[in-house]
């Protein structure tokens, strides 16, 4: 049987089992997560060649500042960017196999949660270093307080990146759910 053979084709032990729902409530989990990682990233593109200016109409002046200035290059930004794109499209992808029961769908989505698990505490312990080396440089904030929230969100956000890939991998590492999709 080939990669892309229906769960049901496969699984069913008779004809009268009724076909398991996970497949299309996971798969359409999925497929909105990763249109909302994709959208994520539409106000990332607009925003890449914004000037102090621009970030003055959203923040104080001190603090636009410090955004143009402790802001990466470009280049990383476009990146990071097109990194989380494909990470979005990736679970996409996987997520609709999933809802047409193609077996394939496990494969994507694993390997969706496998990258967007190491993506993700890469990319806070990188927000954790730039708290560390800009704290205390906005004024009116004390350093004690920013890093605080800082540390916070980063540790709230990593909390929430992780929640769907870890379910993901624990959901799928079940020896039922690969013969019962």
């Amino acid at each position: 049987m080939t990669d892309t053979t229906k769960f049901d084709q496969e699984t069913q032990s008779s004809p009268n089992s009724p076909r398991p729902k996970w497949p299309k409530v996971i798969g359409t989990i999925g497929v909105v997560m990763g249109a909302l990682i994709l959208f994520d990233q539409l106000d990332d593109l607009a925003t890449l060649s914004w000037t102090e200016d621009d970030w003055r109409r959203i923040f104080a002046p001190d603090i636009a500042e410090l955004i143009v200035r402790s802001m990466p290059s470009t280049g990383w930004r476009l990146f990071t960017i097109i990194v989380q794109m494909g990470l979005g499209v990736l679970l996409v992808v996987g997520s609709l196999a999933l809802r047409r029961r193609a077996r394939r769908g496990i494969y994507l989505c694993r390997l969706w949660a496998w990258l967007a698990i190491a993506w993700s505490v890469f990319v806070m312990g990188r927000a954790a270093w730039w708290i560390q080396q800009y704290a205390g440089e906005s004024r009116g904030i004390p350093p004690a307080s920013w890093q605080a929230f800082g540390m916070f969100g980063i540790g709230l956000a990593l909390v929430l990146l992780l929640t769907f890939p870890v379910f993901l991998l624990v959901w799928f590492s079940n020896h039922d759910v690969g013969g019962n999709l």
